[in-house]
């Protein structure tokens, strides 16, 4: 395989945004206490199981693709759909043995997000539980950060499932969003994902503002704000044309977004020796920035 044609198969740069699902779980449950091997263990279970839906994403969609998306790897004949199916398929399980080094937790949401994102992928994205399923993903993410842990039980007494649910929210209004991304796009879609998203970014001002303390509660709303303003004028403008150029605009800006909004999480409840994880959560957006301008994302 040629590693251009690989890394537009991988949607590389969304890779990026990921990782700090992962540290905001990590770091509400560890309360920014690391262990170096444990973390670095998480944070590939993650990587390798997000590379391989993107993967199994084309797989599944080659006929579609064909017809709206020539230009990708597959229906380009850049690389094979067998060869893709082999490459998902090892980046899945790679994943999950990934898992195995921290806990049998780990193992088990890992094992349950493989199944979410085959599930997906292999035509649920197309029925009504699409968004959902696709949401579900995202807050399986989270959660496997916080998988560090020993058993289910141990997560009641912390805020870790509160923070999977309002990212799996937030993703269902991105992936609703995107439901006809490669062609005019409906306005009900837009219109809800646009909803939902900002209903998403409410719910972490609440989290925000009832989880921190002193400049931080100021510090994480004011994040917000902008964040809710930036990504609103990006979905603005798809929903006034409607345009695929418009419309994967927004939606670039909408995953972009997802590492500041963890950042937000860590500062607000990973405890005081958290910073360190929160500056990392929101530096991933810069590589996944800079590679998207030439990778696609979508």
């Amino acid at each position: 395989m040629r590693l251009t044609p690989l890394l537009r198969l991988l949607r590389f740069p969304a890779l990026f945004t990921t990782f700090p699902d992962v540290l905001a779980g990590y770091a509400i449950v560890r309360q920014g206490q690391v262990d170096g091997l444990e973390l670095t263990a998480l944070l590939v279970s993650s990587g390798l199981l997000y590379l391989s839906g993107m993967v199994f994403n084309d797989v599944f969609d080659v006929v579609q693709d064909t017809e709206e998306r020539p230009t990708r790897p597959i229906p380009a004949g850049e690389i094979s759909r067998r060869a893709a199916a082999m490459l998902g398929g090892g980046l899945m399980l790679g994943g999950i043995i990934a898992a195995a080094f921290v806990s049998l937790l780990a193992v088990v949401v890992a094992l349950m997000l493989a199944g979410a994102i085959l599930a997906y992928d292999a035509g649920g994205k197309k029925t009504p539980a699409g968004p959902v399923l696709m949401g579900l993903c995202r807050g399986l993410n989270v959660l496997l950060g916080a998988a560090c842990l020993e058993s289910f039980q141990s997560w009641a007494a912390y805020p870790a499932l509160i923070v999977a649910g309002i990212m799996a929210f937030y993703v269902c209004g991105i992936t609703l969003f995107a439901r006809t991304e490669a062609k005019e796009s409906g306005r009900g879609p837009l219109i809800a994902g646009w909803v939902l998203c900002l209903a998403a970014l409410f719910g972490w001002g609440i989290v925000a503002a009832t989880w921190a303390t002193g400049p931080a509660v100021r510090i994480t709303l004011l994040m917000l704000i902008l964040i809710g303003f930036q990504i609103s004028r990006r979905m603005s403008m798809a929903l006034r044309t409607r345009q695929p150029q418009h419309v994967q605009q927004a939606i670039r800006v909408l995953l972009l977004t997802i590492p500041m909004l963890e950042a937000i999480v860590i500062i607000a409840h990973g405890g005081p020796d958290s910073l360190p994880l929160a500056i990392a959560a929101a530096l991933m957006m810069i590589p996944g920035q800079i590679l998207s301008k030439f990778i696609p994302m979508t």
